[in-house]
Order: structure tokens, then sequence, then C-alpha cells
């Protein structure tokens, strides 16, 4: 069981703000650093990049303190019995690898539940800052410098497959993800195992064949919402990918077991 002291995100911080807890807090301490700081350990004093992260293990000096006069950061003081989740981390280390943006989304949540008026909130708590240690678990067995850009990669590919029709070339995802096309195209490839082209217009198709199987959209609205300039091109590429019309589809659709055949 995982109990919740104290939770705080972006708590801000102006001048030479620092913190010196010679034996600790008295539990275990979870600091993300959102702006650059210096870490002292063992009398050396080390500088921080933006997020990074330090889970201290209780009854570890705790020494920080800011590099350029402004200080931003989230912590969590808690207190845990869970001893094969915290084994997994690697404590008293500073950590560049972990997926932040991942992190804070479950640490929003947590902020919320932690003032929330609810019978259930320790379990939330418990459950919210178990995810979190996973996530930071996974960075401390798998190191990868480039965690923050996958994580955008995946968001990126999300939103592909939602709004598929905002969508029609490399160019745009480079510009969306500010790097070149052909550097794009190669991490794309590697993460996902399909080129950017070929998953835009797979996600065409699976938008299209969407409202094809549950709406009575005419084929030219679903071209439209789909990113393509007229039906034409939409019915000649989706017969290509999918060995029929898309009139064809939508009476096949129609079969139950048909029906969520999609094509990703």
């Amino acid at each position: 069981m995982i109990n919740i002291n104290t939770v705080c995100q972006n708590v801000r911080h102006k001048g030479n703000f620092e913190i010196c807890r010679p034996d600790g807090s008295g539990d275990d301490l979870l600091v993300i650093f959102k702006t650059s700081a210096v870490l002292i350990q063992n009398g050396e004093e080390i500088t921080v990049s933006p997020d990074s992260l330090i889970l201290y293990s209780k009854g570890t000096m705790q020494h920080y303190k800011t590099l350029c006069g402004s200080y931003v950061n989230h912590f969590v003081h808690f207190d845990t019995d869970d001893t094969e989740l915290m084994n997994g981390i690697k404590t008293d280390t500073l950590i560049t690898s972990a997926d932040i943006p991942a992190i804070e989304e479950l640490l929003t949540i947590l902020c919320r539940e932690n003032v929330a008026d609810s019978t259930n909130r320790k379990q939330y708590e418990n459950m919210l800052m178990q995810m979190i240690l996973m996530k930071i678990s996974e960075s401390s067995i798998n190191p990868d410098s480039d965690k923050s850009r996958i994580s955008a990669l995946e968001m990126l590919r999300t939103d592909i497959y939602s709004n598929a029709g905002s969508y029609s070339n490399i160019y745009q995802l480079a510009e969306k993800m500010n790097l070149s096309p052909s550097y794009l195209q190669a991490i794309y490839k590697r993460k996902f195992g399909i080129s950017c082209y070929e998953d835009i217009l797979s996600a065409k198709i699976k938008t299209g064949q969407y409202y094809l199987s549950t709406t009575d959209m005419t084929v030219k609205e679903i071209s439209d919402l789909c990113g393509y300039e007229n039906e034409i091109c939409f019915m000649k590429i989706f017969k290509k990918r999918t060995g029929i019309t898309p009139s064809e589809y939508r009476k096949i659709s129609k079969n139950d077991n048909l029906k969520n055949n999609f094509i990703w």
C-alpha cells in the first residue's frame, strides 16, 4: 500500500531556493525537475536538465537548489511497503530517461484525487502512485534518452487515427514534430514498423470504413472527412486497399461478422 503524505505540481520558487535535508524528509520523496537545477550528492554538484527526476528513499540526504534564479518542480512525499516495486527503481539516482509527459498526466489526476472528498481517495491514490512508480521503473530498466520524443510520436499517431482528414503528407507531420521529414520518417518506421505515408493512408481507410458501416453519410461526405479533394480519389484508393468499392463495403458491413473488420 502507498500512502500519499504531500503531492504538489508546478511549484514555483524565485531567488536562491534550496532544499537541504541531511537525514531526508522522513518518507520517500519523488522530485521531478521542470527547470534546470543543481543536485548535490556526495559533495558533488550535478547540473540537472529539465524533465529529469530523482526518487529519494527514506533516510537519504535530499539536497538540491536553483541554478539560474528560478525553479519549478513537482514532488510527492509518500510511504510505501511495496518493496518489490521500489526495488525495480534506481533510487537516490538522477533519472533523465523517464516518460515525463505520461507521468505528469498521472500526477495531475493524483493531485486532484488528493484533495477530493471521496471515500475511495486512498485507493485511488495508491493505484495512481503505483502507476507512476511503474513508469519510472520502466525507464530504470530500459533507459532511453529519446523517451519524450517517443511519447510525442505516440501522441502524433493517435491524432492521425483520430483526425485522419487533417493529414495528407509527411511534411505536415514533420512540421508538427519540429523535425526534418527524413529524420521523422526514420524514427517513425523504427517505432511503428510502418512508414508515415502508409500510416496516413491506413488511418484514412479505417476512418472511411467506420463511417460507411455505422452511418448513412454519403460517400462524398465521408471522402471529405477523410481529407480527399473528391470522392473519385477516395473510391479509387479505397478499392485499391480493400479490394472492394465503398458502396460494396457498406453493403457487406451489414453483416455483423464483418462490421468491425477495419483495416489498420
